[in-house]
């Protein structure tokens, strides 16, 4: 009769503790996997030959007037630690990412997944997060990044061209143009509070958060400039400190 070795409960317990931690890294490379698949092909081709406005039109509803660099930062809230590089573009407008395929064939992928990516062109990187909002969940620019998020929003103008000539006085444009407005957030655990660039305004969205509003009013005791929004991204960052 053969008789069979008993493992220790602690062999036992490691031996089952690996296997779980290498079907958990299993499934979370499938379900990546998955996701990366979803992303790139599930494809609405359109047919684009550039992101500038046409004839005499000023501006534009894209993030860039051509076609940018772009990479994968986080899906299904996990890191994408080597991300293919994208041709790609951002439609503000639509708050809408598009993808580059071929033959001047574009299409806008199944972004259900995506939580973060970012655009580079030549040592300008712009990073957009997910932010879910009151009505629906959006791709904003983050500007600073840490327990508090400072984000914005764009919205984009079309204004028609309202030339008047009136003899001695002209007046307006004789072109039409696409015009960009701002809102500007500041996100912590991931509520959204809605912010104007004045010093009063962000101190309030701060709410009673003793350690923060304490770091913001040390670094506007030194600051003298304007609140626009390069001081509001000098502030976010120091109270992520």
């Amino acid at each position: 009769m053969k008789k069979f070795m008993l493992l220790p409960v602690a062999v036992v317990l490691v031996v089952n503790t690996l296997f779980a931690q290498q079907a958990t890294e299993v499934n979370q490379k499938i379900q990546m996997e998955n996701a990366l698949e979803s992303f790139s092909t599930s494809r609405s081709y359109f047919i684009t030959n550039g992101f500038g406005a046409p004839g005499n039109t000023v501006g534009t509803p894209y993030l860039y007037a051509g076609w940018s660099n772009m990479w994968l930062d986080s899906m299904d809230n996990k890191p994408v630690k080597h991300s293919v590089t994208y041709p790609a573009n951002f439609d503000l407008d639509k708050n809408m990412l598009i993808i580059k395929s071929g033959d001047n064939k574009a299409f806008a992928p199944e972004t259900q997944h995506v939580q973060a990516f970012h655009f580079q062109q030549g040592d300008t990187i712009q990073y957009f997060v997910r932010v879910k909002m009151e009505d629906a969940n959006k791709f904003l620019q983050r500007l600073a990044a840490g327990k508090y998020t400072l984000v914005k929003d764009a919205k984009v103008l079309f204004m028609r061209a309202n030339y008047e000539d009136k003899g001695m006085v002209q007046t307006g444009k004789k072109y039409d143009e696409y015009k960009k407005e701002y809102t500007y957030y500041l996100v912590k655990d991931g509520v959204p509070v809605k912010i104007s660039l004045k010093k009063k305004s962000f101190i309030s969205a701060l709410g009673n958060d003793s350690k923060a509003l304490a770091a913001a009013k040390k670094f506007l005791e030194t600051y003298n400039g304007a609140f626009d929004e390069a001081a509001a991204i000098e502030i976010t960052e120091a109270l992520n400190q």
